[in-house]
């Protein structure tokens, strides 16, 4: 059986895009990715010349990739990077991922500093859900977050990059149309709507699909680790990720049809924000109430 040929040079095919019709060989697929990579930056601004940029770096295929590619393109636009990594407290998981953060960060010479949930928390996640796994994703969402931003905030960054991709997207659209709470899609791309003490977020990859960072990982010879954190088995974002998967499947496009709709609903929701935002009474931080939600869940947990 001869082999899949590129669509463009006829050198051996290493994927087949469906939303092109073609068939890829490495060099062209890497040169596709890089390209759509610096085109999402420019298109929302996401970079400026001398910004301070925190990653949020799990160790995870996203988010390594994303230094990766992020560290290139310092070749051509100056700024700096420092590497964040949350340590969770997850046992026989978070070890591997946080010792190939560490390594990827100091083989590229970018700064790598590591946070743990049993330094700022008081516990790691596996004390925290010793008896109740089910709020797991709810937990250590909330503190992950706050965590990150902290981090990023403290080092004085412009930017806090996320390995979010075309997939997170999508699942994230319709996770909070589930949760009855469609209004949050309108600070997908911008928490600071919500206060100046949240770091602009920014996602890179939010163009690209999940299988394509693998597959760019690979071919790159970066290493990644393809364990899944033992608790997402209870997380909704679960369900939904395989309810899109397979609409994918069913109906190739949905994914990009979804980015397509949130880049036109997101400029009408985000000045819709709900509920109004104000001062946490303990922590000082922008809360939906009297306290915020990363005090009341540290409170449950004592």
């Amino acid at each position: 059986m001869d082999r899949l040929k590129c669509s463009q040079c006829g050198k051996h095919a290493v994927a087949f895009l469906y939303y092109t019709g073609k068939h890829i060989c490495s060099s062209h697929f890497i040169e596709l990715f890089e390209k759509r990579f610096r085109s999402s930056i420019r298109e929302f601004s996401m970079i400026k010349k001398g910004d301070l940029v925190a990653l949020g770096l799990s160790g995870g295929k996203d988010s390594t990739v994303l230094l990766h590619c992020l560290e290139r393109l310092r070749n051509d636009l100056p700024f700096d990077i420092v590497a964040i990594t949350i340590d969770e407290g997850i046992a026989g998981y978070r070890e591997a991922t946080l010792g190939i953060a560490r390594k990827e960060a100091e083989r590229l010479g970018i700064e790598h500093r590591t946070v743990s949930f049993k330094d700022k928390i008081g516990k790691t996640l596996d004390s925290m859900l010793q008896e109740d796994q089910s709020r797991s994703c709810s937990f250590c969402g909330v503190f992950r977050r706050r965590l990150l931003n902290d981090s990023a905030r403290e080092i004085g960054a412009d930017k806090l990059a996320i390995g979010h991709n075309l997939d997170d997207l999508a699942q994230t659209m319709l996770m909070n149309i589930y949760r009855g709470e469609p209004l949050r899609t309108g600070r997908y791309m911008d928490p600071q709507a919500t206060g100046p003490l949240f770091v602009k977020r920014i996602r890179p990859l939010l163009r690209t699909p999940e299988k394509e960072v693998a597959l760019y990982a690979m071919l790159r010879g970066i290493e990644i680790d393809h364990r899944e954190c033992p608790y997402a088995g209870n997380a909704l974002r679960q369900s939904v990720r395989a309810q899109l998967n397979d609409m994918e499947e069913s109906h190739p496009g949905t994914k990009f049809k979804m980015l397509s709709s949130f880049l036109e609903m997101e400029p009408l929701l985000r000045g819709r924000q709900e509920p109004d935002f104000s001062t946490c009474t303990l922590c000082k931080e922008p809360g939906t109430s009297e306290k915020c939600k990363f005090c009341q869940m540290k409170e449950q947990i004592k």
